[in-house]
């Protein structure tokens, strides 16, 4: 009978591991509403308390080994698009995540043993909002599966993202878990008291946000017409085989066609332009005059372009910036940008450096691990030279009608605070240009274009998306795609949107639940491995 018992009591913990994992991952699909993250925790929850009743025939570090195995499922399906650029590169952000992420889970289940069940659960809130906030701030890490961004895909029920962000997103997601988790778990009489506080839970923010859903309204006053090209220009191919002169004409042909009497702005991808120019030379570089020449031709157009531009620094015996790198013995320095720029028939009138790059691909580290990931990831169009950046949020202004609208390139959209630096800055409406097509046809560039939805919530701004490969799209202030383009294929669209100036309170206060998460997580570890230790060893001294 105990060696029946054996196998079963290993085989349960990892059933419900692999359970919580797959459920987790359903968010990340086109299959199931991110909603189902609302109790995808579950399994994950009911091994920890399984573990936590059975101290005696489990060690202090079973719950991380249990737990790994289903976070590891969930990273691999919601992030195995990486391997379209580089299997190593794959595992290496696999394990690094879930090694983090059930740290996290195992480090709140030893404070649950030692301080008891709320601060636990106390614990496991505030830890994972830290950690995702660490994504957000902490270079080699990425935001991309904080929790908040798995309901991108449900905006009619996080309307209140502009009061909280994604991490409002976050909590209510652990929150119905925790909550749901301990109905199950629990016995009577309070039993039916979690199952209420649960209900309540899940209604009252969903109530909210359907009913702002459908009461916000856009600045009808302020209409601004947006022209986006998809020349679908195969980054692994046609990008570094046709010349770059046919690229930049091919974009305009398709342009000429759609452009009307009342386009103000018009945006091209990412990198619509790949061979470097001088930004200290812009006024006759040939890609620069051809789309002035165009914009002559269309009094009255603003386009935001994606260029990679460089400048030079005098001979020094240090560089000008981290990012600059040596030319030669002449002892001259450059720095290489993921730019964007804004361009009219008076030339270049702004210029915009990316500034969130993609750790190894656009950023290049000198010592220590940045070495090691530098080696792992591979060559994506950046790394031969890294891409230096800018530290302020820069708005692109329209030369005739004043507005001001945010240069986004690519992974930048992935941070919500970020962006919300541009509306701080004025910005009264989202341009993201981008190039997807390095992912391939996988989940990853789906998963990008929903992540754009949350910001024109937490922001309020309208989005124009700009994808080279697709998919392109106008959102408007509600978080809703429109004029969606096909994956792969040549596109023009053209929409009004509204330029919009009222600040909500996300963009006003920014990631506050997330700084309040980590400071009670430094008091929670101080409290439960710094005071109740002094406490036990004064009562053990005083019963002496």
């Amino acid at each position: 009978m105990t060696a029946g018992k054996e196998p079963r009591r290993r085989i349960i913990p990892v059933l419900l591991s692999v359970s919580g994992g797959i459920l987790a991952t359903l968010a990340w699909t086109n299959w199931f509403p991110g909603l189902i993250l609302l109790v995808a925790f579950i399994p994950f929850l009911i091994l920890e308390n399984y573990l936590f009743e059975n101290q005696h025939r489990y060690n202090p570090y079973a719950f991380f080994n249990y737990a790994l195995p289903g976070i590891i499922i969930f990273n691999i399906l919601t992030l195995g698009w990486v391997r379209a650029a580089s299997i190593p590169a794959l595992i290496t952000v696999i394990l690094g995540m879930s090694f983090l992420m059930s740290f996290i889970m195992w480090l709140a289940h030893i404070i649950r043993i030692r301080a008891g069940g709320i601060t636990g659960a106390l614990a496991l809130v505030a830890f994972w909002l830290s950690f995702e906030f660490l994504t957000l701030n902490f270079i080699i890490l990425s935001p991309w599966i904080n929790l908040g961004n798995g309901l991108a895909k449900d905006i009619l029920f996080i309307q209140w993202y502009e009061m909280t962000g994604t991490a409002g997103g976050t909590l209510w997601i652990l929150s119905s878990n925790l909550f749901l988790s301990l109905f199950i778990i629990q016995k009577a009489p309070r039993k039916k008291l979690y199952l209420y506080i649960w209900l309540l839970l899940i209604v009252i923010p969903s109530a909210f946000s359907v009913t702002r859903y459908y009461t916000i309204s856009e600045n009808k006053s302020a209409m601004e017409e947006v022209l986006i090209i998809q020349p679908n220009i195969d980054p692994f191919t046609e990008k570094f085989e046709i010349p770059f002169e046919e690229q930049l004409s091919k974009t305009l042909k398709m342009a000429e066609v759609s452009v009307s009497d009342n386009t103000k702005w018009m945006l091209t991808p990412e990198t619509t332009v790949d061979d470097p120019v001088n930004e200290d030379d812009m006024d006759t570089n040939k890609y620069i005059l051809t789309l002035r020449e165009f914009a002559s031709h269309h009094p009255g157009i603003s386009i935001v372009s994606g260029l990679v531009s460089y400048r030079l620094y005098p001979a020094a015996e240090e560089p000008l910036s981290a990012s600059a790198r040596k030319i030669d013995s002449s002892g001259y320095y450059y720095d290489h940008f993921n730019s964007a720029f804004l361009i009219d028939s008076g030339g270049v009138k702004e210029i915009y450096h990316k500034s969130k790059l993609v750790p190894g691909i656009e950023m290049q580290f000198s010592a220590g691990l940045g070495k090691l990931i530098n080696s792992i990831v591979p060559y994506l169009g950046g790394t031969k030279w890294g891409y230096g950046i800018q530290e302020e949020r820069t708005c692109f202004t329209h030369s005739l009608t004043g507005r001001l609208a945010a240069p986004i390139i690519c992974y930048e959209s992935v941070f919500g605070n970020y962006v919300a630096d541009y509306v701080r800055n004025g910005a009264e409406a989202l341009f993201i240009i981008t190039n997807d097509g390095w992912w391939k046809n996988t989940c990853g560039y789906k998963q990008h274009l929903a992540y754009a939805s949350i910001r024109a919530i937490e922001t309020r701004r309208p989005v124009a998306r700009a994808a080279n490969t697709g998919i392109s799209c106008f959102i408007d202030i509600r978080g809703k795609r429109t004029h969606e383009t096909q994956w792969w294929t040549e596109a023009v669209i053209r929409s009004e949107i509204s330029f919009e100036t009222n600040l909500t309170p996300y963009v006003r206060y920014g990631d506050v639940i997330m700084k309040l998460s980590a400071v009670i997580s430094v008091l929670l570890l101080a409290y439960v491995f710094i005071v109740l230790p002094i406490r036990k060893k004064n009562m053990v001294s005083s019963s002496k």
